[in-house]
């Protein structure tokens, strides 16, 4: 089954499969859902320029979409990946190969000042 660079986008990145169901996959994982070889996984994020190498180097909140995608229902998740995807399809045109920007404050992850150690925000 031919998958296109959006699906590959949120079952990757995002942990979300074709139903809008997240766990967490690891490459290994992913290709086994899908029902092809690691190897072919790779060839398909590189082509679609959603491969680690690439999203290294758009800046681009991936973290941050990857924990939204975790508390979505199947009903919602079409529009987070819809949203996620156009977001880094934006992100993608501004490409920086000189820059890499996945750094994560995962302290203050939406970006928002709530880093101090007595923002109580985490299981810390």
């Amino acid at each position: 089954m031919q998958q296109t660079p959006k699906a590959l986008f949120a079952l990757y990145h995002l942990g979300l499969d074709a139903g809008g169901v997240y766990a967490f996959r690891n490459m290994a994982q992913c290709a086994r859902h899908l029902q092809i070889e690691t190897q072919r996984l790779q060839a398909l994020l590189a082509a679609a320029h959603i491969d680690a190498d690439t999203v290294g180097h758009v800046d681009f909140a991936l973290s941050k979409w990857h924990a939204q995608a975790q508390f979505v229902t199947p009903e919602t998740a079409a529009a987070l990946i819809n949203e996620a995807w156009n977001g880094y399809q934006e992100a993608l045109a501004r490409i920086d190969t000189t820059q890499f920007f996945h750094s994560v404050n995962y302290d203050d992850l939406w970006g928002d000042g709530w880093d101090s150690d007595d923002d109580n925000r985490g299981n810390r």
